[in-house]
């Protein structure tokens, strides 16, 4: 943000608004003016409604990019080929990028998908179940299962006994080495080819010898015959959604030993699904449906679909080419029927013009789990002493900023800033008082001290604009609020169409307040460059034009704000002395009597002939404050007025306050211009 003392120079809102209307003049007609604004679902198009008619929406949407799939990579079945986009999460852009300069051997090496080959299937064919279930390996080791000393060996194991224990406990009991061994390694091995299949009396008569037609013949040359295939696929199914990933299991090692997936001992070539379409139990053919298609919702958004993120609501919809054809979209936000605005590429609350990473990593930030690494990355440290490194918490309230830490399991003395040796006074002192540390006003610290204030300041910053969001989302309430006693106001005076610019108003204010909750993000994420200073009074600009509008809708507005800051400064004075008792109930109580005050300290209903009296300034003013934001939101997609990082810039350590042009740290919420408000 804006240092203190910068000298903005002359800047003239209005010339900026005179200079894009004149070009705007120049290069457009009224016409094209209207074009300009902003169309919601462009690009997008809305997927059967209804139950039965989305899931046939959603089956049709993936058959069309398995068939892409299948043209793109045409020696593959349709079978493999949606394996193959499964393991791409359903994203053809990357399974095109990733497999163009590969060759056939490759993706059947890296994927687990052969290329049929050209010759003719063999007339007489082995079935491979049949061969695992008579091999003498198998049975003995059924009898190995059975038998006394492997049950114990699987119960030692159970207890966390090592192999050294459990080979001295057995052979104790009396038993050989070369059993104890024998049953270990059986323990300890994965699952056995086809150890769950029964015996098929057809299979048993003809010696597991069928005709190719007579069963299922992978890619890979195995084959099972059609009873076998049935109770693999049942059971695979049986098991969830893993059966998606179901895989051949054919015995391909010719070692000597007890076989295990781990070391490669069998065939990894994956089933297609036209092998369960043909052989799998008709009962669990919609379940497998199921699976199949809730792979495909999960990953949707690589699909091009994208479902509305309101829970009551059922709708998906599509992304399409635009009318050029060229696929390029230029608002990508979607309103829904339910009037549900979302972003129609990663399916979260509508955050244009805040890119979809950035959006995805500010809802990551306020998730527990990583609120809670803030909050051990900035309350614990481990001891610096290399013969001890126990880990301690620091518990901090704002009076107490003491630095000096003393370990409670080593006694060494340390400071909290700098992780250094601690100590006062003396001709060895390394610092100067308890409260202050050189080190770290030096920058001479750790790369540990570095990252933990690099994580301080962006909590910092994140809690500050969070907290601007729910100012903006408590003003969309209290709007609403309003737009409800007045609608019934004037129904009871009959004039809807007389005061029509009335609702209008609102809604647009409603609308305007939703977008300067937006710009929160993108002010967390913006570059310390050259830009910011336009930025920040584009945004001091934008709140004369809100503040205007809001003026003439609400009663005393300039008092209101007063009022708020008010109630907000004596909601963290007994705050702070609610944390020191750690008294939850008493927080949570000071929190909602503070949410109720605020609530009727905002806005307030004007009786209807003063809208009347002054209809024509307060359209005025709803065209403005429509054109205005619309200026700025599309200056900010160009990158006009701020640069959008990946992550927060470090050289922001300061938030600029629009109304006394003054910085404060992010650890203020509340400007020193407020407390002067408040105190008068």
């Amino acid at each position: 943000m804006a240092d203190e003392g910068d000298d903005f120079g002359e800047f003239n809102m209005d010339d900026w608004e005179d200079d894009d209307e004149n070009e705007e003049e120049e290069e457009k007609t009224e016409e094209d003016k209207k074009e300009q604004q902003e169309v919601p679902n462009q690009g997008f198009v809305q997927l059967s409604a209804g139950g039965a008619g989305v899931c046939a929406s959603l089956i049709a949407e993936k058959e069309r990019l398995v068939d892409s799939c299948s043209s793109f990579l045409p020696k593959l079945s349709k079978g493999q080929c949606e394996i193959l986009l499964r393991g791409f999460k359903w994203s053809m852009a990357d399974l095109m990028l990733e497999c163009k300069s590969k060759t056939n051997a490759q993706i059947s090496e890296e994927y687990g998908l052969s290329i049929p080959g050209e010759a003719p299937p063999p007339g007489k064919v082995t079935c491979m179940s049949y061969v695992a279930l008579n091999q003498p390996d198998r049975k003995a080791n059924e009898k190995m299962r059975k038998s006394k000393v492997f049950k114990i060996v699987k119960s030692k194991m159970a207890e966390g006994e090592s192999d050294q224990a459990i080979i001295r406990y057995l052979q104790g009991k009396r038993y050989g080495v070369r059993d104890i061994l024998k049953a270990i390694q059986l323990a300890k091995s994965s699952v056995v080819q086809d150890e769950n299949l029964k015996s098929s009396s057809k299979c048993d008569r003809c010696k597991g010898v069928f005709n190719a037609s007579g069963g299922g013949l992978l890619a890979c040359g195995h084959f099972r015959c059609a009873d076998h295939f049935q109770q693999y696929l049942d059971n695979q199914v049986k098991d969830g959604v893993a059966c998606l990933v179901s895989k051949c299991n054919k015995l391909v090692c010719t070692k000597a030993h007890v076989h295990s997936w781990k070391e490669g001992c069998f065939c990894e070539e994956k089933i297609p699904r036209e092998m369960f379409e043909r052989f799998l139990s008709q009962e669990l053919k919609s379940k497998y449906q199921e699976f199949c298609l809730k792979s495909f919702t999960d990953n949707s958004k690589n699909a091009g679909v994208t479902k509305c993120p309101n829970v009551t609501c059922s709708r998906w919809w599509k992304k399409v080419n635009d009318n050029k054809g060229n696929g390029c979209i230029t608002n990508t936000t979607i309103v829904c029927d339910c009037s549900t605005k979302f972003c129609g590429l990663c399916g979260l609350r509508e955050h244009d013009p805040l890119p979809c990473k950035n959006a995805l990593d500010w809802q990551k930030r306020g998730s527990e789990d990583t609120q809670t690494r803030i909050w051990r990355e900035l309350n614990t440290a481990t001891c610096p002493n290399p013969q001890c490194g126990v880990t301690i918490e620091r518990y901090v309230t704002n009076e107490d900023h003491c630095l000096h830490m003393i370990c409670s399991q080593c006694k060494f003395h340390w400071c909290w800033a700098c992780r250094k040796r601690f100590k006062v006074g003396g001709a060895d002192a390394d610092h100067e008082n308890y409260y202050k540390c050189r080190y770290l006003q030096e920058g001479s610290v750790g790369e540990e001290v570095k990252k933990r204030e690099r994580v301080l300041r962006e909590s910092q910053m994140y809690k500050f604009y969070k907290e601007r969001m729910k100012d903006c989302d408590e003003g969309v309430q209290q709007l609403q609020l309003l737009t409800t006693q007045l609608k019934e106001t004037i129904a009871i005076e009959g004039k809807e169409e007389e005061f029509q610019f009335l609702i209008d108003g609102i809604d647009e204010l409603i609308t305007a307040t939703l977008r300067k909750k937006i710009l929160n993000p993108v002010a967390f994420y913006s570059a310390h460059d050259g830009k910011k200073k336009l930025f920040e009074f584009q945004l001091k600009y934008m709140n004369e034009h809100y503040e205007k509008l809001l003026a003439m809708l609400t009663t005393q507005p300039t008092k209101q704000k007063i009022d708020v800051n008010k109630i907000k400064l004596d909601q963290q004075a007994m705050l702070r002395q609610a944390m020191q008792t750690k008294d939850q109930a008493l927080i949570q109580q000071i929190l909602n009597r503070a949410r109720e005050q605020i609530a009727k300290a905002k806005a307030v209903m004007r009786p209807l002939s003063y809208y009347k009296e002054r209809e024509e300034d307060i359209v005025k003013a709803t065209r403005s404050v429509s054109e205005f934001f619309f200026k700025l939101f599309q200056k900010v997609r160009d990158g006009d007025l701020v640069t959008i990082l990946g992550s927060p810039d470090p050289k922001n350590n300061s938030w600029f306050c629009s109304n006394c042009q003054r910085s404060n740290t992010f650890g203020e919420s509340v400007c020193e211009c407020a407390w002067t408000a408040v105190k008068k």
